[in-house]
């Protein structure tokens, strides 16, 4: 299927909190929304569907998104959670779009937030979520330890060093010191010596290496309409294709992976993930390839992690993602701009809103209104939400320009 512009966002909101404006999951969620209304000049009785992603880590009660509707008081035909890891936070546009196309929906309300840093203990939560119970937890594993053996393994497999990682942690400092909600935006302007002088969290993974929780608080919300609608929009953005796969839950079930239908090269291996079929999907249905990309946003919650994405992704052979790196390419000023809003590496992870921040920039970006650096001329972006142990895959690609 090749989608053209057949659906698109035509209205948007953000909102943050942080130590001294400190707001739960359901306030931000609810103040994202009313600028999404009022971006998209509609009310809330217009929304027929409501999609949100899975609990926010500060208000863990079911069926949130029921929740949320009922704060809201508002009534809808479907309303549910995409509990996907943090890819359903992804995943819901291409579900959004899915009800426009097939005429079961006017306008589909997309909508996530957290505020994980104020309220829980993020490290034991995390490491009970992403675990496994019978061989991984009773050992008492954080999640950068878990990160910490696909590194461990993708240095062996490619040669690349911890300098090289630093190196990376570098280029998302860079683009974050410009963003004025970036969590390590107040560390200033870092070398690759600040992240080698940066104390092991889990060999080979330094501090700067890691995904910061923060900042407090964040909240996106997407009206999603069809492309009719979207050409009255004041700024619309189309959804060119998306994509989504999922291979396992935890690391030790990876390892154990012998067949699988998609394309993750020679099982067993730690290094291809289903983010390939993901990405292929998207491209197809959006009749695109990686070269027409003009901007990417990652998931990339540890610095080899961004590399791996980025060849699974396509834009560069297995291994070979550091050329991309030392050339210049990903940085301010590069020809491929990549988290241009410092990334989960330095805008930081706030809980499972940390997909929604990606979405959020690269709308930013895509309709002139960048909080940080702006990439000039950009018209496409692929946006990537991942989740669970490099387990579950959700790729957008988006336009601003109808194709």
């Amino acid at each position: 299927m090749k989608l053209g512009n057949a659906a698109a966002i035509i209205g948007f909101g953000d909102a943050y909190a942080d130590e001294n404006n400190k707001r739960d999951p359901l306030q931000l969620a609810t103040e994202a929304t009313a600028i999404a209304l009022a971006d998209a000049d509609i009310k809330k009785t217009d929304v027929d569907t409501l999609f949100t992603g899975r609990a926010p880590w500060a208000d863990c009660r079911p069926q949130w998104n029921n929740i949320f509707a009922s704060h809201l008081q508002l009534p809808v035909k479907l309303s549910t959670e995409i509990t996907f890891h943090g890819a359903g936070v992804n995943a819901m546009l291409g579900m959004a779009v899915e009800k426009i196309v097939t005429g079961r929906a006017d306008y589909v309300l997309c909508v996530q937030s957290d505020a994980t840093p104020l309220f829980v203990d993020t490290v034991a939560m995390g490491a009970a979520t992403d675990a496994d119970p019978q061989f991984e937890y009773p050992y008492g594993p954080t999640i950068p330890a878990l990160y910490a053996q696909w590194a461990c393994r993708y240095m062996h497999e490619f040669g690349v060093t911890e300098e090289d990682l630093a190196m990376v942690a570098v280029q998302h400092q860079d683009w974050g010191i410009h963003h004025p909600k970036a969590a390590k935006r107040r560390f200033g302007k870092i070398d690759i010596e600040t992240v080698m002088n940066s104390p092991y969290i889990a060999a080979p993974l330094r501090r700067w290496m890691c995904a910061t929780w923060g900042p407090g608080g964040t909240a996106g919300a997407f009206i999603v309409a069809s492309a009719e609608k979207a050409a009255s929009a004041r700024a619309p953005i189309y959804i060119s294709g998306y994509g989504s796969y999922s291979t396992h839950e935890y690391l030790v079930e990876r390892m154990a992976l012998r067949n699988a239908p998609a394309s993750l090269g020679a099982l067993p291996n730690l290094n291809t993930t289903g983010l390939t079929e993901a990405a292929a999907q998207a491209y197809a249905m959006a009749d695109m390839r990686p070269d027409d990309m003009d901007m990417v946003q990652l998931s990339g919650n540890f610095a080899h992690t961004v590399l791996m994405e980025m060849e699974d992704l396509g834009f560069a052979e297995k291994g070979k993602a550091m050329d991309l790196v030392r050339s210049g390419a990903m940085e301010p000023g590069g020809s491929l701009p990549v988290d241009t809003n410092g990334g989960w590496l330095s805008f930081g992870q706030p809980g499972i809103s940390c997909t929604v921040d990606s979405l959020v920039e690269a709308v930013r970006q895509l309709r002139g209104d960048a909080m940080g650096l702006a990439v000039p001329g950009a018209e496409r972006a692929i946006v990537y939400g991942g989740g669970g142990m490099l387990a579950c895959h959700a790729v957008s690609i988006l336009s601003n320009k109808a194709s």
